[in-house]
């Protein structure tokens, strides 16, 4: 998995010809256009796990620009409520891309993050690697149960806390999980400086 976007918290995987994108905040769009040629792949799979702009915000161009350049339909694949509703009110017809709560080897896992957005993390297996990824998420306590069988696990933390984890909250939770030998990954950060300071290290940033 490889992470970009300057601002917005996004990843990607390309796997067998398939393009999966993690999220599509506002400023993805650019990014997807410098990096990819998306006429190359067979598909183009985006993981949508909540509705706020810095995840959602250029869902829609992406789709556009996939559908009316390039002649492809853009899988969308999420379980919140209001994505379709999302989408219309954004200029997307419903004949443009295929909208889905699933796709093989994913796993979506309820979390917490704001009142009145619905917000999920997710298990993904890619080839023989199984990576876990929170999402935006106030809380670890969804994910527990899964750390099994994790090789990567891709956490939101923050310095502030509040609707994400604060990093001091939860390091010595994450030092743990990483003894058992899966990766640690932390993102979504609100002051990297600092919470590099703090982590010293410990996981990936």
């Amino acid at each position: 998995m490889q992470v970009f976007g300057d601002k917005n918290n996004s990843a990607y995987i390309e796997v067998d010809n398939k393009l999966i994108i993690i999220d599509c905040g506002f400023t993805v769009f650019n990014e997807i256009k410098k990096r990819f040629d998306l006429k190359s792949y067979n598909s183009i799979n985006i993981i949508i796990t909540h509705l706020h702009n810095d995840h959602a915000g250029s869902l829609s161009q992406v789709i556009l620009y996939a559908y009316y350049i390039y002649g492809k339909k853009v899988t969308v694949i999420s379980k919140c409520k209001e994505i379709k509703k999302y989408l219309e009110i954004t200029g997307v017809d419903a004949n443009i891309y295929n909208l889905k709560e699933d796709m093989d080897n994913l796993e979506f896992i309820k979390t917490e993050h704001v009142k009145g957005i619905d917000s999920y993390g997710f298990k993904i297996k890619i080839k023989d690697k199984n990576i876990m990824y929170t999402g935006d998420t106030n809380t670890l306590q969804p994910f527990m149960p899964y750390l099994n069988n994790v090789d990567e696990f891709y956490v939101d933390v923050s310095k502030a806390g509040g609707v994400h984890l604060k990093i001091e909250d939860i390091i010595e939770v994450l030092k743990t999980i990483k003894k058992k030998g899966i990766d640690i990954y932390v993102m979504h950060l609100d002051d990297k400086a600092y919470i590099k300071n703090i982590t010293k290290g410990e996981f990936f940033i």
